[in-house]
């Protein structure tokens, strides 16, 4: 079972969005210069800038230090922080890079690439690694079970779908000269999609299924506004 699980979160970490991106390429010219856009959008905002200020500079404040005491103080801080780095990145990668490649197909590639690459990096080696383990008869060494590794991998599926609706947004934004007005939407749905991780247990006291849940409603939710901006309001 342990192996079967990792097997899905390799299709989900890898195929999916490899598979997305294929599906694309054939369909609209220019995708693949989204994708990977949106790839490196998420790897310089939070591999490059956020991730390393969170974890060398700011432990060097006496505030920060003090920060993880107060639940909403600490989740809020780290759904705005996410929020900005990588909303903001999005915009200018859209604004400066991709100005003739605003359709629909182009964000649907371009959160693919955003989220993906963090499905790939984060998640996929852990993935790898337990079917590694699993195939040399060392499964027990692995620090997971499958129901563990099922939830890891529904995380990610939740957070694809999240990112694409967001890059949905910010480029409709950008296509339509309103960019500031979804960025500060996409902002916002950030915000509340991972303030949450760290409220939801601490303050409420909910469980992991209940925080999946959480962000499968979040990710299903900014994914159809997305989709529904650029085929409703783009019609208007």
């Amino acid at each position: 079972m342990l192996l079967f699980s990792l097997i899905i979160g390799m299709v989900i970490c890898y195929g999916l969005p490899v598979a997305g991106l294929v599906i694309l390429v054939r369909k609209k010219k220019g995708t693949g210069k989204a994708f990977c856009w949106g790839a490196l959008a998420f790897v310089v905002s939070q591999l490059l800038i956020r991730i390393p200020i969170l974890q060398l500079a700011l432990p060097q404040f006496t505030w920060f230090s003090m920060l993880p005491l107060y639940p909403w103080g600490y989740g809020l801080f780290l759904g705005v922080t996410a929020g900005l780095a990588e909303e903001s990145a999005r915009w200018i990668a859209v604004k400066c890079f991709l100005k003739e490649k605003q359709s629909f197909e182009h964000g649907l590639a371009f959160g693919l690439g955003h989220g993906g690459i963090e499905a790939m990096l984060l998640v996929g080696p852990n993935m790898i690694a337990g079917v590694v383990m699993t195939l040399a008869g060392q499964s027990t060494l692995f620090p997971a079970d499958w129901g563990s590794v099922l939830t890891a991998g529904a995380e990610r599926l939740f957070a694809v779908a999240f990112h694409t609706g967001a890059s949905l947004l910010i480029m409709y934004g950008v296509r339509e000269g309103r960019a500031l007005w979804y960025w500060i939407l996409a902002v916002a749905l950030h915000t509340v999609l991972d303030a949450a991780v760290v409220i939801l247990p601490r303050v409420f006291g909910v469980g992991i299924l209940g925080i999946e849940f959480y962000a499968a409603l979040c990710g299903s939710l900014t994914l159809m506004l997305g989709i529904w901006v650029y085929h409703r309001k783009g019609k208007e």
